[in-house]
């Protein structure tokens, strides 16, 4: 059986044996770095507020304390603010996939005119910092052009600059360009318009790569946190990672870290469950043509 980059006679030789056992240390080192967050928040979560302060490094607590989980979710509302979280995020996600999607279909496959220079365009976008125009999008935000309206403490101020990802448009309109045109013909010839070959041709054959592009935007914009902070000043409305952010000099320090633990386990979860299709995407997108 072939173990990642060393094939079996390489495993064989001392020299391979050598540089493989450094690999897997290397790679449980990282994998020790990445994990060592999510295990301070959680054993945090089940100090007292002093103990999380000693001296030393102190990982697991003396007595664990699980009511701190449950007071954390009572206190915190966070049944309310999974809910406003959800809401913003999954319209949010379903709005970036619907219109990277078209955007992408008619790019690679109905060719516009000009739609070279388009693509450029949106890559260029790519090149800019998202907080060098954010004053600028913060000023649309609150009052429209032409209609003259403010979107400001509305889920629509975080949906529409949600909706559009250049990242999204450019990865999906390299993937649709492997797509055999010889199916968007045939569909042609068969009387469907652009609207159908996308829904029930393009799209099904994309199912893998949109799975990864949909964690990606979850995770992304379940951690975002300067944009609704400034357009969502609603209690009732705001998401979790900007109602926590208000909330943490009101409570004491364990409670804190149990309900951010509470709050990472939706993206970690999905990322988990969601891993296989994520695997088959990434490997289609590299290898499909």
């Amino acid at each position: 059986m072939e173990r990642g980059f060393f094939s079996n006679v390489e495993l064989r030789t001392p020299s391979g044996r050598f540089y493989y056992s450094l690999a897997v240390l290397f790679l449980l080192l990282v994998a020790i770095i990445t994990l060592f967050p999510f295990f301070f928040a959680f054993t945090s979560g089940l100090k007292g507020s002093t103990e999380i302060f000693a001296g030393g490094l102190n990982m697991l607590p003396q007595v664990p304390q699980w009511q701190n989980y449950v007071e954390a979710w009572q206190r915190f509302d966070m049944a309310r603010l999974f809910g406003n979280s959800f809401v913003i995020v999954g319209v949010g996600v379903f709005l970036r996939l619907t219109i990277s999607a078209a955007a992408a279909f008619s790019l690679s496959k109905l060719k516009p005119i000009a739609g070279q220079f388009i693509t450029y365009g949106f890559l260029l976008t790519l090149m800019i910092p998202p907080i060098a125009y954010f004053v600028p999008l913060y000023m649309t935000i609150s009052k429209l052009p032409l209609l003259d309206i403010s979107l400001l403490n509305t889920y629509w101020g975080l949906w529409l600059p949600y909706s559009v990802d250049a990242f999204s448009i450019f990865v999906l309109k390299t993937f649709f360009d492997r797509i055999p045109v010889d199916l968007t013909d045939s569909a042609r010839v068969d009387g469907a318009n652009p609207l159908q070959m996308l829904i029930h041709i393009i799209m099904p054959l994309s199912r893998s790569i949109l799975v990864v592009l949909a964690v990606l935007a979850f995770v992304g914009l379940w951690k975002d946190f300067l944009l609704p902070y400034l357009v969502l000043t609603d209690p009732r409305s705001q998401p979790i990672t900007v109602r926590l952010f208000y909330l943490a000099d009101d409570y004491s320090v364990n409670l804190q870290m149990a309900a951010s633990f509470i709050a990472l386990l939706p993206p970690l979860v999905i990322a988990i469950m969601l891993q296989r299709e994520m695997k088959i995407g990434l490997t289609l997108g590299g290898v499909k043509g």
